[in-house]
């Protein structure tokens, strides 16, 4: 009786990180009674305990606290999220807060309407807009609502690279009647669907002609709380303006020191002919590596590794085109 009763007392004093640690395999129930030790004799947190004894390491508490909040990716139901994308990968990093203050100023502004529904363009290639599509919806996820992210990039697609699906159908097979939504749409986390780009159409802009894109995210808007859509370039072609005059709203991705300010005007006033209500300006600092895609339609080399190229994103910059003219 005794025994079963200190064994009871020694699991009450387990927090909700040590049983994570515990079934994981990454402690032992001895090295949990030296933490609790420790945290009851110099008032240290679960965590910070573990790290000064030694027990873990950084990484380790970052991806159980992740867990723990709900930014982790154990929910990921299909591919593989590349590493890139911090908010899922690196959950406490400056880049996946900066994820998350976009998050909340969006979902401030959409408040009175029944859903988030918005374009992510830029004025060239290699700004970071797939990135920032990619990141944005996850974070829309992980706050519980569902989430639809569409590739509109017809012509250099990267969100099925971003997240490991393969090479399918998707948002050109639906356009041309060839497959429903619901056949090319692919569940990648409880509250995500990614419609891909599909394979690439000769005729990208006809394909993308108002009205049947919006006629196609209206026919199941009671689906989503969110409609993030990526885009091609909007200075190279007319398809993001197209797309985004569909939606009603977008947001511009820039690169510092690669983004002209001429270039952030001709989008802004193709947004504006559009009758499209840019909501503000995502400035992208110190990109190292051109997303898969963005720069390039090819697929990086087998096996390489690619280092982590955000380093740092800042906050939502919120200006109309005529502060810019």
């Amino acid at each position: 009786m005794i025994a079963s009763d200190a064994a009871h007392a020694a699991d009450a004093r387990i927090t909700r990180l040590g049983e994570l640690f515990l079934s994981k395999n990454q402690l032992t129930m001895h090295q949990i009674e030296l933490i609790t030790k420790a945290q009851e004799q110099r008032g240290l947190r679960f965590g910070d305990a573990a790290i000064e004894l030694g027990f873990l390491v950084q990484s380790q508490l970052d991806a159980a606290l992740g867990h723990q909040f709900g930014y982790n990716n154990d929910a990921l139901l299909v591919g593989s999220v590349n590493p890139m994308i911090s908010i899922l990968h690196d959950p406490f990093s400056q880049e996946a807060e900066q994820i998350r203050r976009l998050r909340s100023e969006l979902v401030l502004r959409f408040d009175r309407q029944s859903r988030i529904k918005l374009a992510v363009l830029s004025p060239a290639r290699g700004e970071g807009k797939s990135y920032v599509a990619a990141s944005l919806a996850i974070a829309l996820a992980q706050l519980g609502k569902r989430t639809l992210l569409v590739d509109a990039d017809l012509r250099t697609s990267s969100q099925h690279y971003l997240f490991g699906l393969g090479v399918r159908d998707g948002l050109s097979s639906v356009l041309v009647n060839r497959l429903s939504l619901e056949q090319a749409v692919i569940q990648v986390m409880p509250k995500l669907q990614i419609l891909p780009a599909g394979p690439q159409p000769p005729n990208p802009l006809e394909i993308l002609r108002a009205p049947n894109f919006h006629a196609l995210l209206e026919g199941y808007a009671d689906q989503f709380d969110a409609c993030i859509v990526d885009t091609y370039s909007s200075n190279l072609a007319s398809d993001a303006q197209m797309v985004a005059n569909q939606l009603g709203y977008a947001v511009v991705v820039t690169l510092q020191n690669q983004t002209s300010l001429s270039g952030l005007r001709h989008t802004l006033d193709d947004m504006h002919a559009a009758d499209v209500h840019v909501l503000g300006t995502v400035l992208n600092h110190g990109l190292l590596l051109p997303l898969m895609g963005e720069e390039t339609a090819d697929q990086p080399a087998a096996g390489k590794k690619k280092k982590s190229w955000w380093q740092r994103f800042t906050r939502f910059i919120t200006r109309s085109s005529a502060e810019l003219r």
